[in-house]
């Protein structure tokens, strides 16, 4: 009698439960759409229509909860959002196995075609012990001469015009501008939830958080963190960076460093800009800045935090000049991407994601496809763009190497191969931001 009494509680207790969360998504679902009408409304009011209006994509909040200002975007519910990870896992198991779509030669598996290089560490940490020396002597003129290898008689630009860049996978790469040194969406483990608990990593990591401690000698300047969800942030690393980084975090991500010990952070909303060089070590004669601009995406590591923190993309400005576009994870909206494009453009170096698009009913609010990026790439006048978020993690439906194969085709048909393109894993490739060329290292 009691089993059935307190069956019967759990029951409507459950039955509660799943009509409040369904309300909920209504009423999120309702505010959200009124909110983007009425933005709709105070931009057609505007008196020039040319301006340059962001009011429209500025972030919002319903209910305490980070929402998409987009006509483009669909929310996904927590039943959709289960069960399309339920069928992420399955696929999981079997996708650095068949995932490719092609039959491999005997012996092959996608490590043969997903090579890992070895990063060039020691120009990165060549760099880095320059910059220091600078700052220490307050001298900067050896910021401005040119540089040779000493294995080679090629001049390399003046080390104030270089940036490095080495993919490690997925959104995380380790770049340097003209001796700073940058960690984007830090990810380095084999596991993505965590140790042992999958997905897998289809390749190790080209660099170890003690090979990143070694190429910045010691002084890894920023780390930029595009939004909290796992393959973007890795928990372990935190502590490990601890506050010897300044992490560069959108609204909402500084509670959760802080309980983890982190307080040297600068936390952005969308269209905010804040100058770097009061983070940066001595007085360096160059203005940088980086600047959050919006991204359709979400937030949260687990169901419950879904949204309570928001989501973004980075440009990191030299002088007045754009020359990083870190996007971490967004989906396609024309209209931002315009906007981005005639405030911030053009752009040197853009960092696109090309992967997890499909199922496209799923993915396509949140991720782009490799012709979305080619088209972004083009709106935002991106001199040079390096396709990531692909090839690391079995996420999503697509084959393993189709983003690569596809962006490639799209690329070559544009003739533009040379410009938009996909990094090879660990690789590390030199471009002269000053006259936006690149130089070959290898």
């Amino acid at each position: 009698m009691w089993r059935s009494v307190f069956q019967h509680k759990g029951a409507r207790i459950s039955a509660g439960l799943l009509g409040f969360y369904a309300g909920s998504e209504v009423y999120l679902y309702f505010q959200t759409q009124s909110l983007i009408k009425a933005r709709q409304h105070v931009s057609a009011a505007m008196a020039n229509p040319d301006d340059i209006d962001i009011t429209k994509f500025k972030s919002a909040t319903v209910a305490g909860m980070f929402v998409n200002p987009f006509e483009e975007y669909r929310p996904q519910t927590g039943f959709e959002f289960m069960c399309v990870r339920v069928l992420e896992l399955v696929e999981s198991f079997y996708g650095n196995r068949i995932e490719l779509h092609e039959h491999l030669p005997n012996h092959q598996t996608t490590e043969d075609y997903l090579k890992v290089h070895k990063p060039d560490l020691e120009i990165f940490r060549k760099n880095s012990q320059i910059i220091h020396q600078c700052a220490t002597t307050n001298n900067y003129s050896q910021l401005y001469k040119k540089t040779r290898r000493w294995f080679s008689s090629a001049r390399l630009p003046p080390l104030s015009n270089q940036l490095l860049f080495t993919w490690l996978g997925q959104s995380c790469s380790l770049i340097q501008i003209s001796g700073i040194n940058i960690l984007t969406d830090p990810i380095l483990s084999d596991y993505l939830i965590m140790p042992h608990v999958g997905p897998k990593r289809l390749n190790k990591s080209p660099m170890t958080f003690e090979d990143i401690q070694f190429a910045t000698n010691n002084k890894l300047d920023f780390i930029m963190v595009s939004h909290d969800h796992p393959d973007h942030l890795e928990n372990d690393l935190i502590a490990k960076f601890g506050n010897s980084s300044t992490w560069i975090v959108p609204v909402g991500l500084r509670k959760s460093l802080a309980r983890k010990g982190v307080f040297n952070v600068i936390e952005m909303d969308w269209w905010d800009s804040v100058s770097l060089n009061e983070y940066m070590d001595g007085n360096l004669k160059d203005i940088y800045e980086v600047v959050c601009v919006p991204s359709m995406h979400w937030s949260g590591r687990y169901i419950v935090d879904a949204n309570f923190s928001l989501w973004c993309s980075y440009i990191l400005r030299k002088n007045g000049k754009s020359i990083l576009y870190h996007a971490g994870d967004t989906g396609y909206s024309k209209q931002l991407f315009d906007i981005i494009g005639k405030k911030y453009g053009p752009i040197s170096f853009s960092l696109l994601p090309i992967g997890q698009y499909c199922p496209s009913w799923h993915q396509k609010p949140r991720h782009i496809s490799p012709e979305e990026c080619i088209q972004i790439c083009q709106q935002t006048h991106s001199k040079y763009m390096m396709g990531v978020h692909w090839g690391t993690f079995k996420l999503s439906s697509e084959p393993i190497l189709e983003p690569k194969n596809l962006l490639t085709k799209l690329s070559s048909q544009l003739h533009k191969l040379e410009y938009y393109r996909t990094p090879e894993f660990g690789l590390t490739y030199l471009f002269d931001i000053e006259h936006d060329v690149e130089y070959k290292l290898h």
